[in-house]
């Protein structure tokens, strides 16, 4: 009984404060609506999968070239990531990005139990992600034979105008500010009800001062 009487008082408590409940999540959506698409940049990335495969000899059998290839991937991708191709990049445009700038660009991943590589690039421009992803493979197939022991660098696919949006995400912001509204609004109603001390109703009484009831006046 008590647990009905208690959520019936919060459910009052919410509905009194119905316009603060509206106002502030409305508020939210306007700030972060306006924050998305004025003032946050546009994020585009662009993608190119790379195959790579040990040199075979004549005593290889195809099982341990593969595993081999596979145990390999995680230095494939840290070469991907190194000076010795990014600053070769950077020259490329001329000097356009610097190595670190290009480092934080990159995005390179691999599934597991997979010889394929996918490289990634995010920047705040649709073709510049497209021709630095390419660029970056491009380089790491030609100068990869150089560094370890393959024979067979594949760019399985190229960005070719294919780069997509991924930040800022519309509705996510827009569905996270509502959110964000309406929890700060219960906050600020309920430390409003904490911090209200005066006496509202008869059961007030009875439960802040401990005094019972003799009598009511009617409200005309």
């Amino acid at each position: 009984m008590k647990e009905k009487f208690d959520l019936v008082k919060l459910l009052n408590i919410l509905k009194k404060n119905i316009k603060l409940l509206l106002i502030l999540p409305a508020i939210c959506l306007v700030v972060s609506a306006a924050l998305t698409f004025f003032v946050m940049p546009d994020k585009y990335t662009a993608s190119t999968q790379i195959l790579v495969n040990m040199k075979k000899s004549s005593s290889d059998l195809a099982f341990q070239n593969v595993q081999s290839s596979l145990q390999s991937v995680n230095t494939y991708t840290e070469i991907i990531k190194s000076p010795r191709i990014l600053d070769k990049v950077s020259r490329e445009f001329d000097g356009q990005y610097l190595t670190a700038e290009l480092n934080s660009f990159l995005k390179v991943t691999n599934q597991t139990n997979s010889q394929i590589i996918t490289v990634s690039v995010t920047t705040g421009n649709k073709s510049e992600s497209d021709k630095i992803v390419n660029r970056i493979s491009k380089v790491f197939a030609h100068d990869m034979p150089k560094i370890m022991s393959v024979d067979n660098v594949t760019i399985l696919s190229s960005a070719h105008d294919n780069a997509v949006k991924v930040s800022p995400i519309v509705s996510v912001n827009l569905v996270i500010s509502i959110i964000v509204g309406i929890v700060l609004a219960i906050l600020i109603i309920f430390l409003k009800e904490l911090l209200d001390k005066r006496i509202k109703t008869e059961e007030d009484v009875e439960s802040q001062l401990g005094l019972p009831i003799l009598g009511s006046i009617q409200k005309f």
